[in-house]
């Protein structure tokens, strides 16, 4: 299948045709997000040198006004919040090519807009200024989207993960992205991995330092935030459907369902045959419902319980098809080695950083294979 861009380079149009469209500073970057994407696809990297060197071509374009061609401007990508921003033009459920389809265009945040609570509440200090922009809570995940602005350049803006007040385990991820010339934009989750539900989240975001992981430098200063958001209606439906293959189980233990998206909530469990022979379990879900929908997914972090091997964790879905009555889970298991290239062990002591060598184990590289599917009825 074509993508736009192919498309519109298959049309015959006359110039006198297009329109002008004013564009915030989210859009151009979007638009240039956009652009990368396509060259990537259609050319092979053949150095990380010549990859680095072709993006920053593009990040260097001026863009001023998006050129639209009315017939198909609705089918080009346009960010609307900083939320959908980091969908990167996923496409969700409703793309299923079924006739009964809403052929509604969603992704992973594409609500999340609407359910949010707009803060705007801005910290400053030694010239870097952070906001946070929205902000949703389910009753266990938190959900904030922000912008930097600053006097030098940050690089992918490395920073801490909020607390919230009351939560003991919780797991996390985060991602900031440049839009402009010292401006960047982020997002970011924090999930709650204990058997509890909090009808409030009392949130401590203390920023302390920024960290340039570029270039490894460090900007301190004092960004300190404290909010409090209301939950979401959500419904938590608890499970014991399990899978297990060669030596690696998969329990889920529970769905929350919310307004804008559902989160599943899993165990990983592994034998002393598979400890023995591999330094590390990664698992990934792979989930679509009975009408045919395939969703996408963001990981929430994990918990590991009584071994490196046992872990508690959960990912979130896009928005369920609220027409659906089963969730087909299937879990695809990756064993894998590790080397002086995918990890390393230190040990911090009076003398300074002391490299710890890595156990000889029999397994070496990667083994990957797929469970069986875990059958999950929803309930209305």
């Amino acid at each position: 299948m074509k993508d736009i861009y192919e498309l519109l380079n298959d049309l015959n149009i006359d110039e006198s045709e297009f329109e002008e469209m004013e564009v915030n500073e989210l859009e151009k970057a979007n638009i240039k997000r956009s652009l990368k994407k396509e060259i990537n696809k259609k050319k092979k990297r053949n150095s990380w040198k010549k990859s680095i060197a072709a993006a920053s071509i593009i990040v260097g374009l001026s863009v001023t006004t998006f050129v639209t061609y009315p017939a198909y401007a609705g089918n080009i990508p346009v960010i609307e919040d900083i939320f959908r921003f980091f969908d990167n033009g996923k496409s969700g459920f409703y793309n299923n090519k079924k006739e009964n389809s809403q052929n509604k265009e969603t992704g992973l945040y594409y609500d999340y807009k609407k359910f949010s609570s707009e803060l705007n509440i801005t910290k400053e200090s030694n010239g870097v200024k952070i906001t946070i922009n929205d902000a949703v809570f389910d009753g266990k995940t938190l959900t904030l989207t922000y912008t930097i602005e600053s006097e030098q350049d940050l690089g992918n803006a490395d920073i801490s993960m909020p607390r919230i007040i009351g939560m003991k385990a919780y797991g996390g991820t985060g991602k900031t992205s440049k839009i402009d010339k010292n401006k960047y934009v982020g997002i970011l989750t924090v999930s709650n991995l204990e058997d509890k539900k909090l009808d409030a989240a009392h949130i401590n975001w203390d920023i302390d330092h920024i960290k340039n992981p570029d270039n490894q430098t460090l900007i301190k200063g004092d960004w300190n935030f404290d909010f409090s958001l209301d939950a979401t209606d959500s419904k938590i439906q608890l499970t014991d459907g399990s899978a297990e293959k060669k030596g690696v189980k998969v329990r889920i233990g529970k769905i929350s369902i919310n307004p804008m998206s559902f989160i599943v909530y899993y165990d990983q469990e592994v034998t002393e045959i598979v400890k023995n022979k591999w330094d590390g379990v990664n698992v990934e879900l792979e989930i679509k419902d009975d009408l045919g929908n395939i969703y996408s997914g963001e990981d929430n972090g994990g918990m590991r319980k009584d071994s490196s091997y046992h872990v508690s964790g959960s990912k979130t879905f896009e928005k369920l098809d609220p027409n659906a009555t089963k969730l087909i889970i299937t879990p695809h298991i990756t064993l894998r080695d590790y080397n002086s290239d995918n990890f390393a062990s230190v040990e911090i002591t009076n003398d300074g950083k002391k490299e710890i060598p890595l156990p000889e184990k029999r397994g070496k590289g990667k083994e990957e294979f797929v469970l069986e599917d875990i059958i999950i009825k929803i309930k209305k």
